[in-house]
């Protein structure tokens, strides 16, 4: 059963799969579910902002593009940091490939490299894309008007929403986690594999994204509105990435209580063995790196959410098109099932308390409880808005 243990990185699930043996090398599980988690949530936020603009609630706009000018080091950029990456890691690999061995992921993620090879292989990837834009050239450059609509912004979104959600995860987990702010400062590549809170996240890319919102004279409610199911169904993914490299976000251990006959074990307990965190005991004839599970069975909570969060996309994308004209409806419905969801789910998880107004909750309830209230306020606001402009 692949839910019964953890995977450090793709490679070590494809292995457990299919027999093979391949080193224990990037894409890291976790990397590459949150990676999956951004283009799931890409194309379904893609859908619905064009949805909305279709229904003239975002403005059509335009930009102007630039045929036949000579090269720029703009569109030659990408070229020579691909160039570099490949020839810097790639080569430095083939020429260390024992010591690549020992530890692939620490390798990639490390300063080590054949740097003279990543600057000789991104000088030929920007000098081939520099001769290609050369040849299409033209004496005078012809300057066109495109289309271009809010849903085309999607990309500038997920790049906001990529920094927000890891940089805000990473120090809102620090806040209860001291060591993780510690391996963030002296290793923060190795450190962005794990240890996150979703919340932190949420909170500074929706900051973010406000922000670009207000610059760019988009309406924000509508904005809100229509990323909203594309972070819950986002969040399904990642948290299935939680639970396949087994990151530390599993729950209280399940043995001190009965487990009901038709709850089958996988989704009752488990030990996260080869967990990426190291944490537990050695495995029996494990050797080398994520030889380590835990003493006990504990709740699977990134599964219990994965299940959770999928079905409140589903409740969210059916009854979106009922609140299209209610500014801010969905985003108040979005904000009291994601607090509700994690308010609950978090009396199972592994987590530290804090004692305020007379509560016992960890962190993240605290700010559900605040989300479920905004949200509240939110909903109702949106709605009471529309009866007034039908009055």
């Amino acid at each position: 059963m692949i839910f019964l243990r953890a995977y450090a990185s793709v490679w070590d699930f494809v292995n457990h799969i299919f027999g093979t043996n391949i080193l224990s090398m990037p894409p890291n599980t976790y990397g590459f579910m949150l990676a999956l988690a951004f283009i799931v949530g890409v194309f379904v936020g893609y859908r619905e902002l064009r949805r909305r603009t279709d229904l003239g609630i975002f403005e059509k706009g335009t930009k102007e593009i630039i045929e036949g000018a000579a090269p720029q080091i703009t569109d030659l950029t990408s070229h020579f940091i691909i160039g570099f990456l490949l020839g810097w890691k790639g080569l430095g690999i083939y020429l260390n490939l024992d010591q690549f061995s020992l530890d692939p992921q620490h390798y990639i993620l490390s300063s080590q490299g054949f740097f003279i090879g990543g600057i000789a292989l991104a000088a030929l990837f920007g000098g081939y894309e520099y001769f290609q834009l050369k040849k299409k050239q033209i004496p005078k450059p012809e300057t066109k008007i495109i289309g271009y609509n809010v849903e085309d912004r999607i990309f500038d979104i997920l790049i906001l929403a990529m920094i927000g959600g890891v940089l805000g995860s990473k120090l809102m987990d620090a806040i209860d986690n001291p060591a993780s702010m510690n391996e963030l400062l002296t290793n923060p590549i190795q450190s962005l594999t794990s240890g996150l809170s979703v919340l932190g996240g949420l909170w500074l890319a929706a900051l973010l994204i406000i922000f670009y919102g207000r610059k760019h004279n988009i309406k924000l409610w509508a904005l809100t509105d229509s990323l909203a199911p594309a972070f819950f169904i986002a969040y399904a993914v990642g948290r299935l990435g939680c639970q396949f490299s087994g990151d530390g976000c599993w729950g209280i251990p399940s043995t001190p209580f009965a487990q009901p006959a038709w709850i089958p074990d996988f989704l009752w307990g488990n030990t996260y063995a080869h967990n990426v965190n190291e944490v537990g005991n050695p495995i029996l004839n494990c050797t080398g790196r994520y030889c380590m599970e835990l003493a006990e069975p504990h709740f699977p909570t990134p599964i219990y959410e994965a299940m959770m969060v999928s079905f409140l996309f589903l409740i969210i994308w059916i009854v979106r098109k009922r609140f299209t004209f209610n500014f801010g409806a969905i985003t108040g419905l979005f904000m009291i099932c994601n607090g509700g969801e994690r308010f609950l789910i978090e009396f199972i998880r592994v987590n530290t308390k804090y004692k305020l107004i007379g509560l016992d909750l960890s962190q993240a309830q605290y700010i559900s409880l605040v989300m479920i209230g905004t949200g509240i306020g939110v909903m109702i606001w949106a709605l009471k808005k529309e009866k007034i402009s039908k009055a």
